[in-house]
């Protein structure tokens, strides 16, 4: 339901939405929710090498693949208007920098005590800054295609040269946020690249992102990020949003699910 309210929501404002997936994500999403994708590419199927909890390897390899100015969206976020010019024109995009660094804090040192060797991109940055201001990658992309083509390979080499070291007690998320966020947040600093970022500093602290009340406010985008989408309420209300605007998608999953899991 997730997964459709945001393609829905964006395909209103941006008619050429393309999906990056594996096979199966086909299947079910294109194949038997018929969601309005205007393209389809298949290929995340070629990362099945690395382990689950490295989820967010398969949004790296979407950057990498891009060859004109993109926005990266997470399969929990909605908008009710476009992004303004000053984003969809930037160089660097994401949605803000995360004012809670413990996240980063706590995941440096998990990190540390498996032995993971950091680039030293990172390592410098840190030295450099004694704080992470790593941007929230709810949201990532611009124009400046070159720039991801390099920071989704140093990544790539990051997690490549550190596999043998994941094992059942590394925190996937805990790794992705230094992988993915801090790394890309790091290497813009090193090249002296401005992120744009959609919530800047008190704006970001007086806006609830993941209430779906502000589709009615100033700033109509909700993200149901980090633990808020594991709470029965937000599901609850991402439902209604879903059976409210598009009650047809709504009965094709709630058919599918009865379907695919009647006993």
């Amino acid at each position: 339901m997730s997964w459709a309210l945001s393609c829905l929501t964006f395909k209103k404002f941006y008619p050429d939405i393309e999906l990056v997936t594996d096979s199966n994500g086909k299947k079910l999403l294109i194949d038997q929710l018929g969601l309005p994708y205007k393209n389809v590419r298949i290929v995340l199927d070629q990362l099945n090498k690395y382990p689950e909890k490295l989820w967010a390897v398969g949004k790296l390899f979407a950057y990498s693949l891009q060859e004109e100015p993109f926005i990266h969206v997470d399969n929990d976020i909605f908008i009710w208007e476009k992004f303004s010019p000053n984003i969809e024109k930037a160089a660097l995009v994401a949605q803000h920098v995360d004012e809670d660094e413990s996240h980063y804090d706590f995941a440096i040192k998990h990190l540390k005590e498996h032995d993971i060797q950091f680039p030293t991109i990172l390592s410098k940055d840190l030295a450099k800054k004694r704080r992470f201001d790593a941007s929230n990658a709810g949201v990532i992309g611009g124009n400046n295609i070159s720039f991801f083509k390099e920071y989704a390979k140093k990544a790539f080499d990051f997690i490549d040269s550190q596999l043998d070291k994941i094992d059942e007690t590394l925190i996937g998320t805990s790794y992705a946020i230094i992988y993915e966020q801090y790394l890309y947040s790091a290497l813009a600093r090193e090249r002296n690249i401005k992120i744009h970022h959609l919530f800047q500093g008190q704006e970001k602290k007086m806006m609830d992102l993941t209430n779906f009340m502000n589709k009615y406010g100033q700033k109509k985008y909700t993200h149901l990020y980090a633990n808020s989408k594991f709470f029965p309420e937000f599901c609850r209300e991402l439902e209604h949003q879903l059976a409210m605007e598009y009650p047809e998608y709504h009965k094709r999953i709630i058919s599918h699910l009865q379907d695919e899991y009647s006993i």
